[in-house]
């Protein structure tokens, strides 16, 4: 067994082992479909094995530590297959409370980056984490690990996570029904992912709301602003806050490069003042939620780096920060008996992670 070295290739491994070049072009062209050989990373573990002429027998190769791929001889020529290597699943709990930002609390409470924004992405759609949590607001989630040889080989996804805060309690389980359909769910079976995104920003602070009689920082007048202003870093990236379609991308006087998305329901998004749009961001293209879509600038009629975002309903612009729109489907009656299994057993972990917290 040997390691890719950096800089080496297969070729220079096995010739290293005394392996004939005639026998490494034929490994090659058995792998051609199943390896690009000249992308080979540093660090993937591979065997072989040869027979008294030097041909190869039997090779393994392991890209990463999940994939093995396996060439075997059958009747004088390389069979090649694809295997998961089997990994260890554990189930770990964290909890902590609040001081300065949900980010540092979680870092502090001993888990990753990764978990914070999984942690932040489930509860998106009712909790705006960069103007809401508060000091001594707690919180607690189960997450899956996957090991081999007893280290950490990839992390799964959250489970379960609560956040008990001043503004109020949020549950969240996920689970997926027999007809593979997965979410995260409220513990009354409910769906958090909803329509609409709290904010089209992870990074800013609201520094002018939805008002109808509004004295204009440079027109010096009053006049109606329909929509929020978030003041961010410039280039901070703007998502898509609900699936859509893209009905204007271009620059418009005063709103300076602006997105409108067209959503179902009768909804249109609006995106001002960006630096630039995001690369395949043009008219007729549709986009996610969460999606990309510019980053944020100071063009058209602006002050200073910011995003007006603006939601309207028909011909009404409303606030978007009181926007009540449609949810994702429940769980179905017909599968009300497992979920109740699943988000039982998850609730009792939350909760003893909680307790434990606040005993010590």
């Amino acid at each position: 067994m040997d390691t890719l070295r950096k800089g080496e290739s297969f070729y220079t491994g096995l010739r290293r082992w005394g392996v004939a070049p005639q026998y490494i072009l034929e490994l090659a062209r058995s792998l051609k479909k199943t390896v690009d050989l000249h992308r080979v990373r540093p660090g993937g573990v591979y065997a072989f094995s040869c027979d008294s002429t030097g041909a190869i027998q039997w090779f393994s190769y392991q890209p990463d530590p999940e994939t093995r791929i396996v060439v075997e001889r059958e009747g004088g020529k390389l069979a090649v297959r694809k295997e998961r290597v089997p990994l260890k699943r554990v189930e770990r709990s964290l909890t902590g409370v609040v001081n300065s930002s949900l980010y540092e609390a979680i870092l502090a409470a001993g888990g990753t980056p990764r978990l914070v924004w999984k942690f932040a992405d489930i509860f998106q759609w009712d909790i705006d984490f960069y103007t809401e949590p508060r000091q001594g607001d707690r919180f607690a989630l189960v997450w899956e690990e996957y090991h081999k040889d007893g280290r950490v080989v990839r992390q799964g996804r959250i489970l379960a996570a609560a956040y008990l805060g001043q503004a109020g309690e949020h549950w969240a389980v996920y689970f997926r029904d027999p007809s593979r359909r997965e979410d995260y769910y409220t513990l009354e079976g409910k769906p958090l992912r909803k329509m609409f995104l709290k904010s089209p920003l992870r990074y800013r602070r609201i520094s002018s709301n939805f008002n109808r009689r509004r004295l204009h920082p440079i027109l010096r007048r009053y006049m109606p602003h329909w929509g929020v202003d978030y003041a961010a870093p410039p280039g901070a990236p703007v998502h898509a806050t609900a699936d859509g379609v893209v009905a204007f991308q271009g620059y418009k006087g005063p709103n300076g490069n602006m997105v409108i998305l067209r959503h179902r329901n009768g909804y249109r998004t609006y995106y001002l003042h960006l630096s630039r749009f995001a690369r395949g961001i043009r008219k007729g293209r549709k986009v996610k939620q969460g999606q990309v879509i510019g980053y944020v600038g100071a063009t058209g009629l602006a002050t200073g780096p910011h995003l007006d975002y603006r939601v309207r309903k028909g011909r009404r612009f409303v606030n978007p920060l009181k926007l009540q729109a449609s949810k994702a489907p429940s769980v179905p009656r017909r599968y009300w008996e497992e979920f109740r299994g699943v988000r039982d057993r998850y609730v009792r972990t939350l909760e003893r992670v909680l307790a434990q917290k606040r005993a010590a």
